[in-house]
């Protein structure tokens, strides 16, 4: 199987498959309306994704690099997340207030999972035994037995939840909630918030950094904060650039790497030492959906949704290499390359994408 960059085309309908040798779009796959999402599934290496207008999953086959599946989905599926076992995905549809399970192989329907109001974001224990999907529009979060695939649970956060990450030994459940400032701290054991985080407005994404000290989160308001996950204080606050949307750690876990979509950069910490060390200008106008690395980890692609376009980042000394111009609308991108090629990033939250702005 050889190496691509996959980059799903939200306005025109398409895949851009990039060849990260050359840095050159080698084949673009029309995979119809509103395409938002994509995964790769290590079992039977196949991309996952989702098709929002059509209401639907696609799934190509990664070697004929083809269309060789259509499952249907619920109403407007959006994200996509890889369960803990490899062996499922889980697609959150979000105007029928529902997951559908999918078999990470080949693509069948195993279950439909009652939720709240979507969009949905969906985080699971490291053990995949529990996933908790954020419900924007209920000011809720669902906790389900993924066994089972049944909800067990639904617990009151704050307004507008979003993101979610789970701390690496499966205690604390943080919630981004987007329409106010403050994030809610879910008990995994006790099925309820259990602190309320205040911090700057608009927090949006959250992740759990690779040493499992830290949890990252992105505020709309142009701010990073850093939340320790032992004490639950707030660490510090870090001033990123304007309209920031989420964060990747580069598999070193060295540094991570903020996209700004106002501001056309993306901002560079210092993962150990929390602090800013740079600024990398992406695209003027573009606002940027998505960050995937090379598998090698010397690479950065950015997604610039209002530029057509994905840059792309010296990742270990950052700094702008080029531009490669892609399908209209790009929203988000993945590495899609021999299992044992992939870098290995210590998260358990699932897709490191985030497909549409809220």
């Amino acid at each position: 199987m050889q190496t691509r960059i996959l980059v799903v085309n939200t306005l025109s309908g398409s895949l851009s498959l990039i060849d990260p040798k050359e840095d050159t779009v080698v084949a673009t796959l029309p995979v119809g309306e509103a395409p938002r999402d994509l995964i790769f599934s290590p079992v039977g290496e196949q991309v996952f994704v989702t098709v929002s207008g059509a209401q639907t999953v696609a799934v190509i086959d990664c070697a004929k690099e083809e269309i060789v599946h259509v499952v249907k989905a619920g109403v407007r599926p959006g994200h996509l997340f890889l369960h803990p076992s490899g062996r499922e995905v889980w697609v959150a549809n979000d105007a029928s207030g529902n997951l559908t399970v999918l078999d990470a192989n080949g693509g069948e329907p195993i279950a439909t999972v009652r939720a709240g109001a979507g969009h949905h974001k969906i985080a699971f224990t490291s053990e995949g035994a529990l996933a908790f999907a954020t419900n924007i529009r209920d000011g809720s979060v669902t906790m389900v037995d993924c066994r089972h695939h049944s909800d067990v649970a639904t617990i009151a956060v704050g307004k507008a939840p979003h993101g979610i990450a789970i701390s690496h030994d499966n205690r604390f459940a943080f919630v981004c909630n987007n329409g106010e400032a403050m994030v809610s701290v879910i008990g995994v054991s006790e099925r309820r918030v259990v602190k309320e985080i205040a911090g700057p407005q608009g927090p949006n994404y959250v992740r759990v950094s690779p040493d499992h000290r830290w949890a990252f989160v992105v505020h709309k308001c142009g701010v990073l904060s850093v939340i320790d996950v032992e004490t639950l204080a707030t660490e510090c606050l870090l001033q990123v650039g304007e309209g920031p949307e989420r964060v990747v750690f580069h598999p070193s876990g060295n540094l991570a790497f903020v996209n700004n979509t106002r501001s056309g950069d993306v901002t560079v910490i210092d993962a150990q030492s929390l602090r800013v060390v740079d600024r990398v200008e992406v695209e003027a106008g573009g606002s940027h959906q998505g960050m995937a690395f090379s598998p090698d980890g010397s690479r950065l692609y950015v997604v610039n949704h209002g530029a057509d376009s994905v840059s792309v980042l010296d990742s270990r000394e950052p700094r702008l290499l080029r531009r490669i111009g892609v399908g209209r609308g790009p929203s988000n991108i993945i590495t899609r390359a021999p299992v044992d090629r992939l870098p290995r990033i210590a998260e358990n939250q699932g897709s490191t994408r985030d497909p549409t702005p809220v």
